[in-house]
């Protein structure tokens, strides 16, 4: 370290702040300095002078000080140039569209056999309904994850952070959604816990809005079944699967499903898609390490109880039935939550408040599965 900088960064640091101590750990600047008024302003101003110095500044608290850290901005080398590389993002996303389409159009032939079974006319030609059908689906599988991930991507340009435009990753047709989902890469550390929020709050509410809609013209569209119907139905292909719908949407059923006094229901191509859109919110809203969820609860709890509740709340998703997800954010939390450069400045009251509406999500679309044990429990 030479010493002129580290002086430097001395005097910056006191113009700013009560400094109580300062030396060299591990060859890196540290600064001991008394919490201040108008923290954020402060610390904001501080930043941009060590910016200058091409100097980082990591923040964290310790009692009732703060601890400064300097780290030198390392510039990225230049990536060399690789075939097609340009056009990844541009590929991924075509072959989404291809698997989506597939899962998209299986789901649409086999309601239109159920149509067809029970001798309920289409109207339209069939070639025609399928295809309308299975571009329905994939718009709006792709409209949800998309707009999720332009949420994330329009929280960083707020706050002047680089991210890539959303990339989509194809599944396995019929065995999966047709995608593993959509995820931004975030070229820049955050710099605050409010930051922190926003970006992890910005998905799911836009996630929420957009799977909202196209549940509720989904389920609009869907079948009602009496109980003859459905026992000659399974007699005909077979015990179906049987999924269980959000519970905002549960709550709502007499208002948006027809005859919602039936036995059960098919459901319409749309309302699969906006049952899988819910429980992508579901799933990925859980403040559980790295997921948006946690994001919002690493800023809002910091790092330790964030941990604690992460694995509370892995145990409330093992409850649920999804187990395999379950598993993965259990891999996961091996690593702690990277945080924020800048640990003690708090989340304003503003996003406190926010904080409230994701839990209305969360709990509007809280979705378990056939084999759940919360369940049982609940049944039992």
């Amino acid at each position: 370290m030479d010493p002129n900088l580290y002086f430097d960064l001395l005097a910056l640091v006191k113009e700013e702040f009560a400094v109580t101590d300062a030396y060299l750990w591990n060859n890196r600047p540290t600064f001991i300095v008394a919490p201040a008024q108008n923290l954020e302003a402060k610390i904001n101003g501080l930043r941009k002078k060590f910016k200058d110095k091409n100097m980082q500044l990591l923040i964290r608290r310790e009692g009732e000080s703060l601890t400064l850290h300097a780290v030198s901005v390392q510039k990225a080398a230049p990536s060399p140039k690789k075939f097609l590389s340009m056009n990844r993002p541009l590929l991924l996303f075509l072959a989404t569209i291809i698997t989506v389409s597939i899962t998209g159009y299986f789901n649409a032939k086999s309601f239109v056999d159920i149509l067809t079974f029970l001798g309920r006319s289409l109207e339209v030609d069939e070639g025609l309904y399928l295809l309308g059908m299975t571009a329905a689906y994939t718009i709006s599988i792709m409209a949800v994850l998309g707009l999720h991930e332009i949420g994330h991507l329009l929280a960083c340009r707020r706050h002047n952070i680089e991210a890539s435009w959303p990339i989509f990753i194809p599944g396995i047709p019929l065995l999966t959604l047709g995608t593993f989902g959509a995820l931004i890469r975030q070229k820049q550390p955050t710099l605050n816990r409010n930051q922190l929020f926003d970006i992890g709050f910005s998905g799911p509410i836009i996630g929420f809005i957009t799977a909202l809609v196209v549940s509720l013209l989904g389920y609009s569209l869907s079948i009602p079944l009496s109980q003859t119907e459905y026992l000659l139905l399974t007699n005909y292909v077979g015990e179906g699967q049987y999924i269980f719908i959000p519970f905002l949407f549960q709550s709502l059923s007499p208002y948006i499903f027809p005859n919602p006094t039936s036995f059960t229901h098919i459901l319409h191509p749309l309302a699969l898609a906006g049952w899988v859109a819910t429980l992508l919110t579901f799933l990925n809203i859980f403040p559980i390490g790295q997921l948006d969820g946690g994001h919002v609860s690493r800023a809002l709890f910091g790092a330790k109880w964030h941990r604690r509740f992460s694995y509370v709340m892995t145990l409330v998703m093992i409850l649920t039935g999804w187990w395999s997800m379950a598993l993965l954010t259990l891999l996961f939390l091996r690593n702690n939550h990277p945080g924020t450069l800048d640990d003690a400045t708090g989340v304003s009251t503003g996003r406190k408040v926010l904080s409230i509406l994701v839990a209305v999500i969360f709990l509007s679309c809280f979705t378990l599965t056939p084999d759940s044990p919360l369940l049982y429990l609940l049944t039992s």
